[in-house]
């Protein structure tokens, strides 16, 4: 029950009480049996009492009708409400169940990835150990000479063995060669037109790979100037044997370098080293300009195979054009003896058309024979003569030879 309607009963029920409180005190008044004023106080009280008694009644059945009028409200408002609720709660149970499965899913497959991740970093760890030691193993090999130069042997074959080059045919390994000294290059490429380019393999590293090592600058980059003045060494060498001094040989020399990096450490301690090599007729290459040079020597053959073979198709050409002169020739003289043939057969027809066949018939006739004999056709047929649009013409074997 609300504020309002309580108020109401009440204030019904006090002007009730006030009203039959005047009539209660009226009719005392008038009551001429001489009451005195403690009775009639009494009365009023008691009527009074009576009256409130009655009001409280109705309230109460008042409230109690309407709080079971709210409460059946309330409860049908909470049935539609828990309905209503149900109604948009279920799909989000079920998104819920939805997501508790993918959740689970992503836990199963975390766990799984985790383990082999685990398995992976135990295996990369085992590869980096090992890495380590052949790296450790390999930078003491190639602070060795002998290692060193065979090492750069060893990549430079790699290169050439990448490019499809052949030994004996594209390249010759540690041909002597003879200049104002005696030198053996590691590999003489041969180069069309008999001529030849020679490369030599160099790799000094111990003064680089003592850099690399070196924390202090100004140590370091003293190891660098010593790899530089080393390769600068390894130049005057190769120009000394005077490689370029021969007929075949190309105008410089190739000195490979089978790093990237240590030449390129040479060249930022000294930027003219590559320029005065070349004017030794030394050029520095890397494997990477090397692959470059050795591809457009590959180009280079590729170009005078075609050439070899245009002139030898243009050989077999001239060679196939006398034999086919020779051979119309022949044919030629087949034509004419097939037409003196059908000549002859078709005058042989004639005689026998004309002076055989007469007397056939009348042996026959004489002789009474039932089968008669078939007649012959003559040939007519003319050979045609080819087009000449090759401007071939017959030729004789004599005229041949």
């Amino acid at each position: 029950m609300d504020t309002t309607s309580i108020a109401l009963i009440i204030a019904i029920s006090c002007v009730f009480t006030a009203l039959t409180t005047v009539f209660a005190v009226s009719r005392l008044l008038g009551n001429k049996s001489g009451l005195t004023p403690d009775q009639i106080r009494q009365q009023v009280a008691d009527a009074t009492n009576e009256q409130l008694i009655r009001a409280q009644q109705i309230l109460e059945n008042s409230t109690e009708i309407r709080l079971t009028s709210n409460s059946e409200a309330i409860s049908a408002q909470n049935l539609q409400a828990s309905q209503t609720i149900g109604a948009l709660v279920a799909p989000l149970q079920e998104s819920l169940k939805a997501l508790d499965n993918k959740v689970a899913d992503l836990e199963k497959n975390r766990a799984t990835a985790y383990s082999k991740l685990d398995e992976q970093v135990v295996n990369t760890h085992g590869i980096l150990t090992k890495l380590m030691t052949e790296t450790t193993t390999l930078s003491g090999a190639l602070r060795r000479s002998d290692t060193r130069g065979r090492w750069g042997e060893l990549q430079l074959r790699r290169i050439l063995e990448m490019l499809s080059m052949t030994e004996q045919v594209s390249f010759l390994e540690q041909k002597q060669e003879q200049g104002d000294g005696v030198g053996r290059p590691d590999v003489t490429v041969l180069l069309p037109g008999e001529r030849v380019l020679y490369i030599d393999s160099k790799a000094p590293m111990a003064a680089y790979l003592n850099a690399l090592d070196e924390t202090d600058l100004d140590k370091r980059n003293a190891h660098f100037l010593s790899h530089a003045r080393a390769l600068k060494d390894h130049v005057s060498v190769l120009k000394k044997r005077d490689y370029t001094a021969g007929d075949k040989s190309l105008n410089y020399v190739i000195m490979f370098i089978p790093t990237e990096s240590s030449l390129a450490a040479a060249c930022e301690v000294n930027p003219n080293l590559i320029e005065d090599a070349a004017r030794d007729r030394v050029i520095l290459t890397s494997p990477t300009a090397l692959i470059a040079v050795l591809s457009n020597i590959s180009m280079l053959w590729q170009q005078d195979n075609q050439a070899k073979n245009s002139q030898e198709i243009a050989k077999e050409a001239g060679e196939l054009h006398t034999r086919l002169s020779v051979f119309i020739g022949h044919f030629g003289k087949i034509g004419a003896s097939l037409g003196k043939a059908v000549d002859h057969y078709n005058s042989a027809i004639a005689s026998f058309d004309s002076r055989v066949m007469p007397t056939a018939q009348r042996v026959a006739t004489l002789g009474r024979f039932d089968k008669e004999l078939s007649a012959l056709s003559k040939i007519d047929v003319k050979a045609n003569e080819s087009r000449k649009t090759s401007g071939l013409e017959s030729v004789s074997d004599e005229e041949v030879s």
